[in-house]
């Protein structure tokens, strides 16, 4: 996705257009990369790939969210690659620690997840940018350099995604807690006594729910969450 798009979709969620730009202008040497994934072979693969270029080189891999933030601490990359699935922590509670100790850090996704949710979050957390793993291999290398440069580079799909839903009313925290039990199978007596509210004020979340989502029933709710990444 071209920068000033990106641009124009952090203005609209409400997202400084550049957090970086006052960070002094990047290097000629070589644009040094953490890559943070719980699937090794994937992870190889883009390490191989890597090393294909001249102007960059991975100087770490990291397979658990805490692991990626003790090796941030100790190689202080350009660039870090963050799955949002890891066996500990997610990728967007490791983008808020990362950000909060560093917040110069370059951050970008590496993911299979698309739903604006999932997207969402990682932005609010402090992503610089937003890739598919199906992304082509030109496009990842060039969001690398494009992020190191200080810019913000989003998938168009992910983009598309975001744009569709801006105007979308957000589910509370609560409204999210409740279809999650539903989407568990849990009946509403027993999210209510979990969440130690009353059978009728599951009923009424669920109501909002279908409203915000134009789910037609509980179960379509739960097909359109898990599908934008709201839950999951």
């Amino acid at each position: 996705m071209y920068p000033d798009r990106a641009a124009d979709l952090r203005r609209a969620i409400g997202l400084p257009v550049d957090l970086a730009m006052n960070d002094p202008a990047p290097s000629q040497r070589r644009i040094r990369v953490l890559s943070v994934d719980d699937h090794p072979l994937l992870s190889a693969g883009i390490a191989a790939l890597i090393e294909l270029h001249d102007d960059m080189e991975v100087v770490g891999q990291a397979s658990t969210g805490a692991e990626g933030i003790d090796l941030f601490r100790s190689l202080m990359p350009d660039i870090t690659l963050m799955d949002l699935r890891m066996p500990d922590l997610g990728g967007a509670e490791v983008i808020a620690a990362i950000r909060g100790e560093f917040p110069a850090a370059r951050i970008v996704v590496l993911t299979t997840y698309r739903g604006d949710a999932h997207a969402r979050r990682a932005l609010l957390a402090g992503a610089s940018g937003y890739l598919l793993k199906s992304a082509l291999r030109e496009e990842l290398i060039d969001t690398i350099r494009s992020v190191h440069q200080g810019q913000h580079r989003i998938s168009s799909e992910v983009a598309q995604d975001i744009a569709e839903h801006l105007g979308d009313d957000l589910l509370s925290p609560r409204e999210v807690d409740v279809l999650r039990g539903v989407s568990s199978g849990l009946s509403n007596k027993v999210i209510a006594r979990q969440l130690r509210i009353s059978d009728q004020t599951v009923k009424d979340h669920m109501a909002r729910i279908m409203s915000k989502l134009s789910a037609s029933n509980r179960t379509h709710a739960i097909t359109i969450a898990l599908s934008r990444g709201i839950i999951g």
